[in-house]
Parts: structure tokens; sequence; C-alpha cells
């Protein structure tokens, strides 16, 4: 009897080892000192319709800087995918084009199709987030819940946005 516990808990000690090292070779990221782990999960074009969109969490150049001067602190960016094309809104104005997904990368084609009179640092917050957005990324749905898309750019950028729910 003592010997088949054991075996139980040689093989629990050597599943969690396993585990540990799964994650130390790359398939979870630390999200910082004690916080909760989040990874990456399998991506398909369908993830990003099968939401009730997605807003902007965080911007940060290659440098690891936040890029402040996307957006102003009151700006909020969303995007809504359906049917290869794209739907954004934030500063003032609406943004809308199309979207290709090859593998793990995204193309987009976000143009301002608006001309709201608004604040000049408003139109500006828009221009910023379409030039910025109006490219290829890689793309990545990290977990847990709720999901987070995250879209690295080839010079680096990283823009994070989180999963809202589905409105019913």
């Amino acid at each position: 009897m003592q010997t088949r516990h054991t075996l139980i808990a040689t093989a629990l000690i050597l599943s969690s080892a396993a585990c540990t090292t799964a994650g130390a070779a790359g398939d979870m990221a630390a999200s910082g000192a004690g916080a909760d782990r989040e990874r990456t999960a399998r991506f398909s074009a369908d993830e990003l319709v099968n939401t009730g969109g997605w807003t902007l969490q965080s911007a940060t150049a290659a440098n690891g800087a936040a890029i402040g001067d996307m957006r102003p602190a009151d700006v909020t960016f969303d995007m809504h995918f359906s049917d290869g094309q794209v739907n954004a809104s934030g500063g003032c104005n609406q943004l809308r084009g199309d979207y290709k997904v090859v593998g793990k990368h995204l193309e987009l084609n976000l143009p301002i199709v608006t001309r709201m009179s608004c604040t000049d640092e408003k139109n500006l917050a828009d221009r910023r987030f379409s030039e910025r957005m109006s490219r290829a990324f890689k793309v990545e749905l990290l977990e847990p819940q709720p999901y987070r898309l995250r879209l690295t750019s080839d010079d680096g950028d990283v823009m994070v946005f989180q999963a809202e729910p589905i409105s019913l």
C-alpha cells in the first residue's frame, strides 16, 4: 500500500515539474511578479468575431515605453470584426475597412470614413489610431478570461485589446 502511495506521489511531482518546464519553455508567460499567468491560446479568424468587440487596453513601443500620443485619456478605441470587415470607433470618427487573417498574422486596412467636427485632439487621436492600425501584425489570443488580443507590428509596437461580452 505504501509503495502505491509513493508511486502516486511521484507521478504528481513529475506531472507538476513537466507543467513548470513547459511554462519556462515559452508557452506560458508571466504577466508580472506574483500576477496570474497568461498563456497564448490557439487563434483563428473566428475568434475576432465571437465577441462583443475589442477595446484597446494598452499600446507600447518596441522599447517598452507607452505610446501615449495615440489617444487622449478620455478616448476609448474599440474594434468590431465581421465578414472580412472591421469597424472601429474612438476619438470622434468612425473607421472602417477590411482585414485578412493568414496563419498567425492579421492585416488591417482601417481608413477614417467620417469627418466629424470634433476637437483637434480627438481628430488627431483618430488619425494616429488609423495610421498605427493600418498594417500587418502578428496576432495572439491571450487567456485566461477575458480574452485579450495582442497585436505586434513588424517594428515591435504592441497593442493589446480586451474582448468585450456579446450584448444580447
